[in-house]
């Protein structure tokens, strides 16, 4: 398909609030009862032993394996958070990342999205999409923070769960909820051991899961790589046979994640029920040694079985597979683009220079600077399997220009932006006189750079693409037969010369899949050794350095030199094969000031954050210095940070007028945050994490201590040979997010289920439809919600419990239901919001249950969980007891709203 920089123009601002319903081919969900269970069991009376054993493991690319006996063609399954992942590319849209969903607050969005992604994953003829993600926003340095929809806050994500899987089986497509559970972080993700207590679990970490189970039926739940209290997530039978599938009484299939079974037996015991994709652990050989030796009971081995057969017999998935269509874009573009405008974040929303009115939206004849090559690329995703690149999309830059009345009025700066295609070289010996474009490349058949080398020629930058074979810049391409190959081992030397525009230290930035060394004017800004930092997908993370001062118009000299051992890095899912080198000014020419705005785009993208590897809190590339030199040059600064999660902005923020949490934003995010810039979307997203000021403010940071710490130094999977840290508590217990800041009295720099608007509302009149609430009750919190503004909108009411008196260590307050409501100008609406005793509940491990107890319980009622003007107070006259089994994480007007109906599919 045809990539795009063009706005969508079926696509109008009023599709922020509607669905794309018109229905296509409908596909009914799952299908449960009597029927397939009596079709499970006669499959199950005519298998052989052999084919039992064949159809607990898979490792010929389906997901549900093959069994001809029974007619069963098997299911294939796609991966991603943010789009359908099929081979090296999406096959159709490029939705925002799961963590702007979460900053939606919204069950439709989260509906809608599920809804297109399943529909796109029955076009592209498979039968089962690897989503939703539930683990949580523990730590800010989490590698795949991008890809769940829990946020820090486990109720948000007991509602979005759940919405998102009904939508994606509405379509007939099996959803897997995954990683089941404490994957919170990648840090030596397959041998780290997660220390939790048992309430903590419960409280935090679990709901999400819990939730899905009860209130979505998911076809399966995939366990984790990492280990839970001195259990495998795939071994663990208390987490796997008695929670998941005892007591919420789960009834679909636990599949590993990829090849994370590490001891047959206990993964078999525990409930572990598909090996994938290798099929390394339940072999036929093993699994005959451990069925005869009474190791893995028959009625086990059984159990397993039946559990797979469910999920093909319930979807009709034995009858025939949904076939393949040429792919429809209506959908999926819709919810993309709606995701998006709900999920960009307003943070900040000052007057900048020339009066004292907020500084955004600007004005659509304004002049506007943008800088950041964030804004220019196509939109970015994580590395790893959430890596989704867009077919058709929207740039930042583009959508900036489409909806300003003049497009000339928006003006890039690659002075200030990083980009390897665009950076400007010069021969070694160049003159002012006499500036020869290029760089001199010595390429040598050793990887130590010695002798003489084998190739010298002039390449005209620096963006290698060994895979490619080439080395494309807006300079020149060149092709690289002969020289370097996906597989070989060399090195190479560039030298050349820069003239930098403006004066003041510049950044450079390297990426390759290999050791590098660069010097500028004989200085070494980048030295890195070429050991991957992490183990199994491994990412060739760029590396920046800064230059001291360089004076604009001067000539100096830059030397990379290279070495490539062997190819360890991945080529794919973000990754590259190749060696990058850009250059770009830290300091803002003083032009900048005669423009009404300027756009910074910041953050992260596939090169800094993804799988298998945990991130710094701050931004890269000194971004953070280029932020401060930009704003004091131009008041009217709006920074863009982009990233799966928030990303250091202390050092920076009040030194500028806006400031805009921008996640992932998908293939329409351009146009999205152009619309908000311009205002014509009101922003409405909210914070689903506390972005603090440090990485220290953080309740877990003490205890997880140092990123480098848990980098593999030996086999990445092989305890005997990986020196890496192994070990990480939980210590923090159920002060994790808010509830953290909450106890330790830090001041968040933005706090939880915060975000801005260009309009104000009003809360008033808080009642609740009862004032005792009694065991299997649910009191209904009504109030009033007032748009006090010019301009129409969004705001997310959040409601917040506390106990007068809490028995136990308890937060001081907790998220227990919220509502998303459009308001016109002046215009009022009654708001309700219910809950129920689960919502007063704390886990109490003596007594296995949820525990209520008798006294005051406050209800709060605001903006975010630190403005909350309103609250009353409930009363609970007897101690109540729940059950793990029968209660619920949601109160049932909740647990209805996150139903789809089937005439809902496409």
């Amino acid at each position: 398909m045809k990539r795009s920089s063009v706005l969508p123009g079926a696509l109008p601002a009023i599709a922020v609030l509607c669905h794309a319903v018109l229905p296509l081919a409908a596909t009914a969900g799952p299908v449960q009862g009597n029927e397939v269970e009596a079709r499970v069991g006669a499959m199950i009376d005519n298998m052989s032993l052999a084919q039992k054993f064949g159809f607990i493991r898979v490792n010929d690319g389906h997901m549900l394996p093959v069994l001809p006996s029974q007619g069963l063609p098997g299911t294939v399954a796609y991966d991603s958070s943010m789009g359908v992942h099929v081979g090296l590319g999406t096959f159709g849209a490029q939705f925002p990342s799961q963590s702007a969903l979460a900053a939606t607050w919204s069950i439709n969005r989260a509906q809608q999205f599920g809804l297109a992604l399943g529909y796109e994953t029955r076009q592209a003829g498979a039968q089962q999409m690897l989503s939703p993600g539930l683990n949580m926003f523990r730590t800010p340095f989490n590698g795949r923070n991008a890809e769940y929809v829990s946020g820090e806050d486990p109720f948000l994500g007991a509602v979005l769960g759940p919405a998102i899987t009904n939508a994606i089986q509405a379509q007939g497509i099996q959803a897997a909820a995954k990683h089941y559970v404490a994957n919170d972080q990648e840090a030596n993700r397959h041998l780290l051991d997660v220390t939790v207590d048992e309430r903590t679990l419960r409280e935090i970490y679990l709901p999400g899961f819990e939730s899905t189970v009860k209130n979505a039926n998911p076809a399966s739940v995939m366990c984790a790589f990492n280990k839970i209290n001195g259990d495998y997530g795939c071994e663990s039978h208390h987490l796997i046979t008695e929670v998941l599938k005892g007591e919420w009484g789960f009834r679909g299939f636990v599949m590993s994640d990829f090849n994370s079974i590490h001891h047959p037996q206990k993964a078999a015991w525990a409930g572990a029920d598909l090996d994938m994709p290798s099929g390394l652990a339940f072999t036929d050989q093993t699994m005959y040694d451990l069925v005869y030796s009474n190791q893995v009971p028959m009625n086990v081995l059984d159990d397993k079985v039946r559990r797979n057969l469910r999920a093909m017999v319930s979807y009709g998935f034995d009858k025939t597979l949904p076939v393949p269509t040429p792919l429809d874009t209506t959908y999926g573009d819709a919810a993309s683009l709606a995701v998006a405008r709900e999920g960009i974040v307003l943070l900040q929303n000052d007057s900048g220079k020339g009066g004292s009115m907020p500084l955004l939206p600007l004005a659509t004849n304004a002049r506007v600077a943008v800088i950041g090559d964030l804004a220019q690329q196509s939109p970015a995703s994580p590395f790893g399997t959430a890596w989704a690149p867009a077919n058709r999309y929207v740039t930042e830059l583009s959508g900036l220009r489409q909806l300003n009345v003049d497009p000339a009025n928006v003006t890039f700066i690659p002075a200030l932006s990083l980009n390897p295609a665009q950076a400007i070289w010069y021969q070694p010996g160049s003159t002012a006189a006499a500036l020869a474009p290029g760089l001199k490349a010595e390429y040598f058949t050793n990887t130590t750079l010695a002798g003489s080398p084998a190739t010298t020629r002039v390449e005209p930058g620096v963006a290698l693409d060994f895979m490619a074979g080439s080395n494309v810049t807006a300079a020149g391409t060149s092709t690289l037969a002969g020289i370097a190959t996906g597989a070989g081992a060399f090195s190479a030397r560039f030298t050349g010369t820069i003239r930098p525009t403006v004066t003041g230290a510049h950044v450079f930035k390297v990426r390759a899949d290999g050791a590098y060394k660069l010097w500028v004017n004989g200085e070494l800004v980048i030295d890195f050794d070429g050991v991957p930092v992490a183990g199994d997908v491994v990412n060739a993370l760029a590396k920046s350095g800064k230059t001291a001062q360089l004076k604009a118009g001067s000539l100096y000299s830059v030397k990379l030199e290279y070495r490539r051992v062997s190819g360890a890095y991945f080529p794919v899912l973000g990754g590259i094969n190749g060696i990058q080198m850009s250059w770009a000014s830290l300091s803002a020419p003083g032009n900048l000031a005669s423009y009404d705005a300027v756009v910074v785009a910041v953050g992260k993208n596939a090169e800094h954050e993804g799988e298998g590897i945990d991130v710094a809190y701050e931004l890269p590339e000194f971004q953070s210095e280029l932020v401060a030199s930009v704003a004091k040059v131009n008041a009217n600064t709006i920074v863009v940070v982009h990233g799966g999660g928030p990303s250091e902005m202390k050092s920076w923020s009040k030194k500028t007028a806006a400031v805009l949490q921008a996640w992932y934003p998908g293939q329409f995010g351009g146009q999205a945050l152009a619309e908000i810039l311009y205002g014509t979307v009101n922003p409405s997203g909210k914070l689903p994490v506390t972005i603090g000021g440090t990485a220290a403010d953080y309740p877990t940071t003490a205890g997880y201590g140092a990123i480098a710490d848990y980098q593999p130094s030996g086999t990445f999977a092989d305890a005997s040979t990986n020196q890496a840290r192994k070990k990480m508590a939980y210590a923090e217990g159920v002060f994790m997010g808010y509830r953290g800041f909450d106890k330790t009295g830090v001041k968040p720099l933005y706090p939880f289920g915060f975000g801005l608007s260009y309009t104000t509302f009003g809360y008033s009149g808080l009642a609740l439809s009862g004032t005792d609430l009694n065991a299997g009750s649910t009191i209904d919190a009504t109030f009033t919600l007032t748009n006090r503004g010019t301009q129409a909108g969004y705001e997310v009411a959040q409601l917040y419990v506390r106990p007068a008196a809490a028995t136990v260590a308890r937060p001081k307050q907790e998220l227990k239901g919220f509502a998303k409501v459009f308001l016109r100008a002046g215009e009022s609406k009654t708001v309700t919001i219910p809950v129920d005793a689960r919502s007063l509940s704390f886990y109490d491990v003596a007594t296995g249950s949820w525990q209520v107890p008798a006294g005051k319980y406050t209800v709060h009622v605001g903006s975010s969980s630190v403005d909350l003007p309103l609250k009353t107070t409930l009363s609970v006259k007897t101690a109540l007891r729940l059950s793990t089994g029968a209660s619920n994480p949601l109160p049932a007007p909740v647990r209805e709203a996150v139903q789809v109906a089937a005439d809902r599919a496409y």
